[in-house]
């Protein structure tokens, strides 16, 4: 399979670029990223052996035939990257994080009228995955609960979509609405009656944990990123399976056994 990378001289971009150069069926033939654009890939990964040249605009994914695009850029880039992917009938996997209900909405129009995928996932991580399974089982027994996520200090978005999602993965498994997002000043942002707290330091990766209130007791559910590679299996995973799917696809688990 042909795939693409957008975003490919960030952090994450640059780790999804050598994960899938090391895959015997994937082949990378296309990264963008306006910020590079111009140098040759091989100079910001060193041990990436590659001839390719950084474009700066997703209109090159035609020319080098992609049938996959990845996309860990900004959500402005997104905004225009996706549709445009979807468009050419290229499936797509996102983990840009920061977009919006309405880009959602975008993408899924798209999809289903070209008949592709289009993947979007808030964390790739298996283990943060199984740590929001598991806190939504969890809340079938203890209702009452708090989330504190924890990230880079170079995160623009806060709370994170992998916190969001967790809010909201639990809210629908007590039959609740989750639409309404409020400030709640120091108890973080409220959704649904959730709070969420944000922390946003130097020598954090990506670290969650859910932590769970009842009559004389608690109980913490916590999953910690501590490099970018823990995210690679699960973006291999979903490269290798959304062109067998169709229409807007809303996090990994929808590829696992949960």
């Amino acid at each position: 399979m042909k795939i693409a990378v957008c975003g490919a001289g960030g952090r994450m971009g640059r780790e999804v670029c050598k994960a899938v150069a090391a895959e015997a069926d994937l082949e990378l033939v296309c990264a963008v990223d306006p910020q590079w654009a111009g140098r040759r890939l091989g100079e910001l990964i060193a041990d990436l052996r590659t001839d390719l040249v950084i474009e700066d605009k997703a209109d090159q994914l035609l020319k080098s035939g992609v049938e996959i695009m990845v996309d860990f850029s900004i959500a402005a880039a997104a905004r225009e990257n996706v549709p445009y992917a979807l468009k050419q009938g290229i499936h797509c996997v996102v983990g840009t994080t920061g977009l919006k209900a309405g880009d959602l909405d975008e993408f899924a129009r798209i999809s289903k009228q070209k008949d592709i995928a289009c993947l979007v996932a808030p964390n790739f991580a298996i283990g943060a995955v199984l740590m929001m399974d598991f806190a939504r089982r969890a809340s079938r027994y203890m209702q009452a609960c708090e989330i504190i996520e924890l990230h880079h200090a170079a995160k623009l978005d806060a709370p994170s979509g992998t916190s969001k999602g967790t809010a909201r993965l639990i809210l629908a498994e007590q039959g609740e609405e989750s639409e309404v997002e409020r400030e709640a000043g120091p108890r973080g942002l409220d959704l649904g009656g959730i709070h969420i707290h944000s922390v946003r330091l130097p020598g954090l990766v990506a670290h969650q944990e859910v932590i769970f209130g009842g009559l004389g007791q608690t109980l913490t559910i916590r999953h910690d990123s501590y490099d970018r590679t823990s995210f690679m299996p699960g973006v291999v995973l979903a490269v290798r399976k959304v062109s067998g799917m169709k229409g807007l696809v809303i996090g990994l688990e929808e590829l696992l056994d949960l």
